[in-house]
């Protein structure tokens, strides 16, 4: 792995980017993904150079697919706006790992209450051409949870969003309005365990994003919990 740190920075240094693409094209997913976070680390230790290396991580992701290995990388909103130019490309929002999470599933889960993406994404759907992006937002991983699902019931935030974060939330909302029974049960379940042993109320934050999320009442949803 180190090797291939290290031409990534020679190639860097003699400003050799045809041969960088080419390289990066013939390495596994593994050391592909660990080249990608070295640029990102690169780019958050030079301000200076941040827009270049942005601009060489985005030409990678043209050039071939996100590796499933970088997937769970991205999981906060500053590597998120990292790597957006090139995410448009090779329908990298709706890659999966092996436990079938999209970026959006790691970056849901794991997002701070103090940087929030939804607003920023909302944006990206609005203004950008990002179609993998909507269908990221209905794939369902292995626990049968969606991105918003996995932000509701795995995600450790219990306060309110912030106004322009829950509006946007609740717009990606309509985009993702079909939930098989399965993946209301999961859901639920899943919810249920992270308030475990106790039960949330109505007025809890969880509660009432879930209920707008499957469109029920939060009595509704509480008897659900109750009865799971």
């Amino acid at each position: 792995m180190q090797s291939a740190i290290d031409q990534l920075n020679s190639r860097l240094q003699h400003h050799q980017l045809k041969e960088l693409l080419s390289d990066y094209q013939r390495l596994s997913g593994v050391l592909q993904a660990a080249q990608l976070q070295h640029l990102y680390q690169l780019a958050c230790s030079s301000e200076v150079k941040y827009l270049f290396l942005q601009n060489v991580a985005a030409h990678l992701l043209e050039a071939s697919p996100l590796p499933r290995e970088a997937v769970s990388f991205i999981d906060d909103i500053d590597k998120l706006s990292f790597f957006t130019p090139g995410l448009k490309f090779q329908n990298a929002f709706s890659i999966t790992d092996q436990q079938g999470n999209t970026l959006l599933h790691h970056l849901f889960s794991q997002c701070r209450a103090d940087a929030l993406p939804f607003n920023y994404l909302r944006s990206l759907m609005l203004f950008e051409s990002n179609e993998s992006l909507a269908d990221a937002l209905t794939t369902l991983n292995h626990d049968q949870l969606t991105p918003i699902g996995c932000f509701i019931a795995c995600n450790k935030n219990t306060q309110m969003l912030a106004k322009h974060e829950f509006s946007a939330l609740l717009a990606m909302m309509e985009v993702d309005q079909r939930h098989s029974p399965s993946a209301v049960n999961a859901l639920i379940s899943q919810l249920k365990a992270f308030y475990a042993p106790h039960l949330p109320t109505n007025a809890d934050c969880k509660v009432l994003l879930c209920a707008a999320y499957l469109q029920v009442s939060t009595s509704q949803l509480i008897t659900a919990l109750k009865q799971s």
